[in-house]
């Protein structure tokens, strides 16, 4: 039931009486999506979007293009399992950063004050799944599209024209500032991409080789760090949707399904599938390489070789803001299904130092160690659990010398050794190092482990197993 309009939005009497408030453009206007985001503006407001929430966005820089700028990408919320949204790999099509700042920003503020963007309850989707956002994939082509070539060296002014068919007019610019197509640079079917020109120019220029440049190389990278189950690719023009590229048997019933929910969602076209498809573009390559779901799509009514007019961000809002947590709805499904985890609560004492892990997989190092330390585990897959760390969530991979089942409760009680007692590195006899033996003598505990106690010797701590 309606009942009240609060800061712009709506409160929204939720199941057993519980409170949400629906979002009607409620934020802390950090980000303004009317206006033309530079790549300096776009850098200063995702400093303060960081800085206004910082226990839910994280900012990490991904790679730097050949003049410098930096590639940032931003994590919103704080699930494990995440999904990546990205926008302006071409330079003209910049409304992609517009949309991905302000999806940001009404996100965050929607996780902040626990509201709802229809039947999705902001907070609990973003404790679950994660977004990634990297709005700018391409700030060197942003750049010259919206100022020309007055933002770049005086000796590579004449350069940019001359790929420009002699004009300094850059509003029809998709490349990055060597004249490549950053969004033909992903290796797949790269060879067969069709309708390339043969040198450098303002488009379609799929360069030399693929991933040559510093853009798709950072994106590749970032992709197989962050790991998501799901990408999205913003670009412009059209209001069409790509979701096919050579996706295997099994998940094109999975992957049809998702992209008619973002087609209901948008009324965006979905361009059908051919046996044939020209490769080279960045969701290619993700369902490709990762057989996961990989979507694109094209921002506003059509423009002819040109960007899409800021008057014509309320639609494109109102078509997309609920995207971002569609998206972060089925990521957390198919995270799931790869990490099918078990909730615990297991009391763990850890014997030595561990390695730890942002997921249960040996293919995602933290490059940190948990020292020896007691530690309660609530998630469990195998032998890895999840432990809360100065790092927030990780995972360890636990072998039996590695923990006791319980704790080592802390002690100072007296023993006396009656006979020659063997000494051990943990309190496990039947895979433990024996270390020696001590002649019968009084001992003072240290710690204490069911019928096993830790004692101080003459070369360290060793357990010893107190006879009944």
């Amino acid at each position: 039931m309606l009942t009240a309009m609060v800061l712009g939005a709506v409160i929204w009497t939720g199941p057993a009486g519980a409170g949400y408030v629906q979002a009607e453009g409620a934020g802390k206007d950090i980000v303004d999506p009317y206006q033309v985001y530079s790549y300096p503006l776009m850098l200063e407001d995702m400093d303060r979007l960081a800085a206004a929430y910082p226990d839910l966005i994280q900012l990490k820089t991904i790679g730097t293009t050949i003049f410098g700028r930096e590639i940032k990408a931003l994590k919103l919320g704080r699930g494990e399992a995440s999904i990546l949204i990205d926008g302006s790999q071409h330079a003209r099509e910049w409304i992609g950063t517009n949309l991905s700042l302000y999806m940001i920003d009404q996100y965050a503020y929607a996780y902040e004050h626990n509201m709802k963007y229809d039947d999705y309850i902001v907070r609990e989707l973003l404790d679950n799944c994660s977004i990634w956002f990297v709005p700018m994939v391409n700030p060197d082509g942003v750049t010259l599209q919206q100022e020309g070539v007055s933002a770049f060296p005086e000796y590579y002014r004449s350069y940019l024209v001359s790929m420009n068919g002699g004009s300094y007019n850059f509003k029809r610019w998709k490349a990055n500032a060597e004249g490549i197509d950053v969004n033909r640079q992903y290796p797949a079917m790269w060879t067969g991409i069709r309708n390339s020109p043969s040198y450098p120019m303002f488009k379609n220029y799929k360069g030399k080789e693929p991933a040559d440049t510093a853009e798709a190389q950072s994106m590749i990278h970032f992709t197989y760090n962050a790991d998501p189950e799901i990408t999205l690719s913003y670009h412009s023009s059209g209001e069409i949707l790509y979701w096919y590229f050579h996706n295997a048997p099994e998940n094109i019933a999975r992957d049809k399904r998702m992209a008619n929910t973002i087609t209901g969602m948008t009324g965006y076209g979905q361009v059908q599938p051919t046996a044939d498809p020209s490769g080279g573009g960045y969701t290619d390559w993700f369902i490709a390489q990762f057989g996961r779901p990989g979507f694109t799509a094209e921002l506003g009514h059509y423009q002819e070789e040109t960007e899409v007019p800021l008057w014509a961000f309320d639609e494109i809002w109102g078509e997309n803001r609920n995207m971002g947590l569609y998206l972060a709805s089925e990521g957390y499904k198919l995270w799931r299904e790869r990490y099918p985890i078990q909730p615990v609560q297991e009391n763990l004492q850890l014997l030595k130092p561990v390695q730890l892990y942002n997921r249960p997989s040996d293919s995602f190092p933290t490059g940190a160690e948990l020292g020896g330390t007691q530690v309660t585990a609530d998630a469990r897959l195998g032998d890895w659990v999840r432990v809360s760390t100065w790092m927030g969530p990780k995972w360890i991979c636990l072998k039996p010398t590695d923990y006791l089942a319980g704790y080592a409760e802390d002690s100072k009680e007296k023993i006396n050794l009656k006979g020659q007692t063997s000494l051990y590195s943990y309190p496990k006899a039947e895979t433990s190092l024996l270390l020696g033996q001590v002649n019968p003598q009084e001992v003072t505990a240290l710690k204490r482990w069911n019928s096993w106690v830790l004692i101080e010797t003459w070369f360290g701590t060793s357990w010893i197993e107190e006879k009944q």
